[in-house]
């Protein structure tokens, strides 16, 4: 069941929030809605899965294809 919150932006906040849901086919409710629940989340010491990445992929970024295939092989095969 979804309810009503009201919030106050300085115009500048609102017009920039306008742009980037525009931008990312969202609406500025849905943004705010998911950082909420992100923080009680945060706050309850619950994880979502996709967090637990992200300190593992960042070493990859760099990487081509390539060289992480390689490494995933060789770790796969204990090479």
């Amino acid at each position: 069941m979804k309810g009503t919150l009201n919030l106050r932006f300085d115009k500048a906040t609102i017009e920039a929030a306008k742009v980037y849901a525009a931008r990312e086919n969202t609406s500025i409710s849905e943004i705010v809605e998911t950082y909420l629940k992100k923080l009680v989340a945060i706050n309850e010491k619950k994880e979502y899965q996709s967090d637990n990445l992200i300190g593992i992929l960042k070493k990859y970024k760099e990487m081509s294809d390539e060289e992480i295939r390689s490494i995933y092989l060789k770790e796969k095969h204990h090479a």
